[in-house]
């Protein structure tokens, strides 16, 4: 029996995953990455001393069990990051407060804002309106429209101005705790890599696909020239803001490909400031969200060893994209707006997500009215051709390795059905 040939398009998470479960199952597998690098935006930073933060995706929740399994597979390790409620600051008109520390008035807006956004996700509504919109049709007191706010930079990466509540309602890591894993998110992603071995093939961008027939046709982009690659089928996990950037003649409903060419992608930028020492006060920083050019702080050494630390500085939206060349002092200025005896730094690194050509931005998010738009058709195949990829997974994981992973085990899984029901057509050729 000729096993399955499959072209993975994309060697993040959720290309890597795919690939790695394909596999497993006997199937014929390469994997086209157009960086010099694997792991899409996973993306671990080494810096002084032997420490590192990340640049990319970072969190892992006590519900994101396909990380968590491949975690235990590879034989890596979790370590703890923050406990909820009581490590998420926020730091509002100079006052930095956690949900213990709020007063009864602020305590009873945020309530009100949470139960309303839950009405949203479990009558499964998505207004036309924008979140800024429906805050104020709403009239929910000022605290809790801040707070919203505030959340749409720093956890959507993108402005509420833009992002509809029918998905900014997902809780995503509705968990008692955070974890990260043990040496950075990078590990996972070369443990999977280090089992595909050569299938993998990095500086390869795809420019092309096409389905003829009951065959995928994928051209690449090598040293030497384009070469096309003619599998039984192909999945596509890179996002979908590249995607739309890449000749696409496959058997496509309308109604996907104006998915394709219309999801959005936040903006986002992540800079990690290393110091010499802790220079506050709680043992671990926790998260802090703020106004300003950075809208979240936290510490990724909370587990690491050494006196060195490191605090990872995150801008979302459209204070992201004026950043410019001053990533470093402004990261610093937004450290020393919670804590203005801040040390000097000793190093850093930042990295842009939307200046990425391969990546084009943070992560997906939905305006308003497109979630129930779009949502039928992001997992639909076309023809031959599968994707997969954090905006194709289950709304509460997107934005999330857990949701990369799943993503590229359910599009292994149609594979694998397809490949069931062509092994079915050739047993059976009088039917």
């Amino acid at each position: 029996m000729v096993a399955h040939k499959t072209i993975v398009i994309g060697a993040g998470l959720a290309g890597l995953s795919a690939a790695y479960e394909l596999v497993k199952a006997g199937c014929d597998v390469q994997v086209f990455e157009a960086q010099q690098r694997v792991g899409g935006r996973v993306y671990t930073a080494q810096m002084s001393g032997g420490q590192y933060g990340e640049l990319g995706a970072e969190f892992v929740d006590e519900n994101h069990t396909a990380v968590k399994d491949y975690i235990a597979k590879f034989d890596l390790k979790l370590d703890l990051a923050c406990q909820f409620p009581h490590d998420l600051y926020w730091f509002i008109d100079g006052i930095l407060c956690n949900r213990n520390s709020l007063s009864s008035t602020q305590s009873i807006a945020l309530d009100s804002l949470y139960a309303e956004l839950q009405t949203l996700v479990d009558r499964q509504q998505d207004p036309l309106l924008s979140l800024d919109e429906w805050l104020e049709a709403k009239a929910f007191a000022p605290f809790a429209s801040r707070i919203a706010q505030l959340q749409a930079h720093s956890l959507f990466a993108t402005d509420a101005e833009l992002i509809g509540p029918g998905f900014f309602a997902y809780p995503g890591g509705d968990s008692s705790v955070n974890m990260r894993i043990r040496g950075g998110s990078s590990r996972l992603v070369d443990a999977l890599a280090k089992y595909l071995g050569k299938r993998v093939h990095i500086g390869n961008p795809v420019r092309r696909i096409q389905q003829t027939g009951n065959t995928a046709i994928v051209n690449v982009e090598t040293a030497k020239g384009f070469v096309e690659i003619v599998a039984d089928s192909a999945i596509a996990t890179i996002p979908w803001n590249v995607l739309r950037h890449i000749s696409l003649e496959i058997p496509i409903v309308e109604a996907q490909k104006e998915a394709i060419f219309n999801l959005q992608y936040g903006s986002a930028v992540k800079t990690l400031l290393q110091y010499s020492k802790r220079f506050w006060s709680q043992p671990n920083f926790g998260i802090v969200l703020l106004e300003g050019d950075y809208q979240a702080i936290w510490e990724p050494t909370f587990a690491q060893t050494g006196t060195r630390k490191i605090l990872s500085c995150f801008s979302g939206g459209t204070p992201s994209l004026n950043l410019a060349q001053s990533v470093r002092n402004l990261a610093e200025e937004a450290v020393r707006t919670i804590y203005p005896d801040a040390l000097d730094t000793i190093d850093f690194v930042s990295y842009d997500w939307s200046a990425d050509e391969w990546i084009r931005g943070a992560y997906c998010y939905f305006g308003p009215g497109d979630l129930n738009r779009f949502n039928p058709y992001l997992t639909l195949p076309a023809g031959r051709v599968l994707f997969a990829g954090e905006h194709t997974a289950p709304v509460e994981f997107r934005g999330y390795m857990e949701g990369a992973i799943r993503s590229g085990q359910r599009a292994a899984q149609q594979v694998l059905k397809l490949q069931s029901t062509e092994e079915i057509e050739r047993s059976n050729p009088s039917r």
